[in-house]
């Protein structure tokens, strides 16, 4: 290994981790924020619930009904039609920058940030 090869290798590493700046600066951002379960079936919108309410949901995809589950923050696919499950191997998604597709369903499940919502009251302290 010569001192090509090793600077390759740095700056290799480097750039991975530079990668991952923008993904923790998101998190970062959304973290106060609260957090809604958005599905979309063929580009509309199907469901909307919060986060934080622990409830089995389901909807109906192309290639049947597909169960999804809002549990503890976090949000997966629990059960549906599709030749390989592909859907439900991924697991429980809890960020906001990582959805669940599934494409054989026509299906998107993902988390959004939400902005705090406004109570009206505007006061101006001196």
């Amino acid at each position: 290994m010569n001192k090509a090869d090793k600077i390759f290798i740095v700056l290799v590493l480097l750039s991975a981790l530079l990668m991952y700046v923008p993904l923790f600066i998101q998190d970062q951002q959304n973290k106060d924020k609260q957090k809604e379960v958005v599905v979309h079936y063929q580009n509309e919108e199907i469901l909307r619930v919060d986060l934080l309410q622990n409830h089995t949901y389901q909807v109906q995809a192309t290639l049947g009904e597909v169960q999804i589950e809002v549990k503890d923050g976090a949000v997966r696919v629990e059960k549906e039609t599709s030749p390989y499950h592909l859907c439900s191997i991924q697991g429980w998604v809890k960020d906001t920058g990582r959805p669940i597709i599934c494409l054989p369903n026509e299906l998107v499940v993902q988390i959004e940030a939400q902005e705090p919502t406004d109570d009206g009251v505007d006061t101006v302290i001196q």
